[in-house]
């Protein structure tokens, strides 16, 4: 079992990819913290075999315990982790960067004089997006239940309690 696990790690990647695989995720990543961790795990632990799960899951709660974004913190101890300094260099510039430009551009637009109508309602609407992303990333694992499949591995399912905790107590879950 151990050899057939070893034979489905994949090589280190390079900076390159390393700046190509944060950088999509940054781009893509709409949701928040729970998005973006998730994208991380599919690419680093389930797709690529670069971290282990275990190695993953603590630095997860290491992260989480820090102030600030952990999807950020996570983003940057992945790339770290796979490509040590340079990596977390690479990666967490190719992580934040999309983003930041972004937002820029939206602030920019939005502090404009009179901002476009259809700027306006894409703003109005993107909250409702950002949750729903969420919560299809896997935000509910915080207060869902866990079963495991046939090869023993926990995969998350969606408690029907944990939406209404969720919308009571805003915040309250760190994933």
């Amino acid at each position: 079992m151990a050899s057939q696990a070893a034979s489905t790690v994949s090589p280190v990647p390079s900076l390159r990819e390393v700046a190509i695989e944060w950088g999509r995720i940054g781009c893509i990543g709409f949701g928040g913290p729970p998005a973006h961790i998730s994208l991380l795990r599919g690419l680093c632990v389930e797709r690529r075999g670069w971290i282990r799960d275990e190695e993953f899951e603590r630095a997860i709660a290491a992260t989480s315990m820090l102030p600030g974004p952990a999807s950020t913190q996570m983003s940057i101890w992945c790339a770290w982790r796979l490509r040590g300094t340079a990596g977390a260099l690479v990666g967490g510039a190719c992580f934040i960067v999309p983003g930041l430009v972004l937002i820029l551009a939206l602030a920019a637009a939005f502090l404009a004089s009179s901002p476009p109508d259809w700027l306006r309602g894409a703003g109005a609407g993107a909250g409702a997006a950002v949750a729903a992303v969420a919560v299809q990333a896997g935000f509910l694992r915080c207060g869902g239940a866990r079963r495991h499949t046939s090869a023993g591995e926990p995969s998350p399912t969606r408690s029907p309690v944990a939406l209404p905790l969720l919308l009571w107590a805003p915040g309250s879950c760190s994933c």
